[in-house]
């Protein structure tokens, strides 16, 4: 594994971005038009030229909002709004529904009540497609997620270096060189290790201090962002506040829990948490309440002998206000 310099972003990321399954992107391109079976794309890094089958694309945002949180929130829409059919977002708040046709530097072509449409492409802000038909390959056991400098991340396989350049192949199927300066993160994908954002949770419990508590978020915290901890971005693990409770149970094989706790940077000086985690019934760790001042705390727990991990936060000082809770890469060791 590997993890260069903190890279919290300060604003929305510009330009257009390809939204992929399984949280995997294409950040900063220009789209530009589709073929039969694929949109075809101008990275602005090193990535050059590529073709997206158009069967693995969640989505497009074409004109990206400039303030951060509406960001977040048309990405977390596009991402997991259901629909059963393709959506087009207008710069004035309508949306189109209908079939996919295509589009090119000018327009985006759609199908509506049986008739072929051409929506002007400045005026739309993102493209979401039919969830039912959207698939993406996994090729191996073993593979490679590699997130870069400007936000891109996608799993390869046939990975290799030459003169300072990662080789490898895409999991959409695109041969890639990508200069090893412009990686921030490589994290093999094992079976070996299993995050809990793809595992089950077997029972839940939430109570809130002020108000209706909200409930775990996958792979975002739980106000629908991003996870920053100790000044460093990160992409997977359980957004959560307190109080809540998760219980996983465990499977045979599963030897270890790690995870990186703390309290997001987003929540501010009045975010206060007590992590804590037990195996079966007995107490594993309890953390002091803790800030978004306070460094994450690594977790290394053996799972040796027990059939339940449970994962609890609790209220550290003034109740659950800006509790963003963090178990980033929360994950089983097998």
């Amino acid at each position: 594994k590997l993890t260069r310099e903190p890279r919290v972003p300060t604003q929305a990321p510009e330009g257009s971005h390809i939204l992929l399954p399984e949280g995997d992107r294409l950040m900063r391109v220009i789209v530009a038009a589709t073929t039969d079976t694929g949109i075809e794309v101008q990275s602005q890094s090193a990535l050059g030229k590529l073709t997206i089958p158009l069967e693995c694309v969640l989505g497009l945002i074409l004109t990206a909002p400039t303030e951060s949180d509406a960001f977040d929130q048309l990405w977390n829409q596009v991402t997991d709004e259901p629909r059963s059919t393709e959506v087009v977002w207008m710069a004035n708040g309508d949306r189109l529904t209908g079939g996919f046709l295509g589009l090119d530097d000018r327009v985006i072509k759609l199908q509506i009540d049986g008739k072929p449409v051409e929506i002007d492409r400045s005026g739309v802000v993102a493209v979401e497609f039919d969830r039912s038909v959207v698939g993406y390959p996994r090729h191996e056991a073993t593979y490679l997620d590699l997130t870069l400098a400007d936000g891109s991340r996608f799993g390869v396989t046939d990975t290799k270096v030459e003169r300072g350049q990662v080789v490898a192949t895409t999991r959409f199927g695109q041969p890639i060189r990508v200069p090893i300066g412009d990686l921030v993160r490589l994290d093999p994908r094992t079976e070996a290790v299993v995050y809990l954002s793809d595992r089950k949770v077997d029972a839940q419990n939430y109570s809130g201090y002020f108000g209706a508590p909200r409930p775990l978020r996958i792979d975002r915290t739980v106000d629908g962002h991003g996870f920053q901890l100790g000044g460093q971005s990160y992409d997977r693990g359980l957004g959560t506040q307190s109080q809540a409770l998760l219980a996983y149970r465990l499977k045979p094989g599963d030897r270890r829990f790690q995870a990186l706790v703390g309290v997001d940077n987003r929540a501010g000086p009045l975010g206060s948490v007590v992590f804590r985690v037990l195996t079966d019934r007995q107490p594993r760790v309890t953390t002091p309440a803790m800030s978004y001042r306070d460094a994450p705390l690594a977790i290394d727990i053996d799972l040796s002998g027990a059939k339940l991990l449970i994962l609890i936060t609790e209220f550290g000082e003034r109740g659950d206000v800006r509790d963003l809770a963090d178990w980033v890469e929360a994950r089983i060791i097998r």
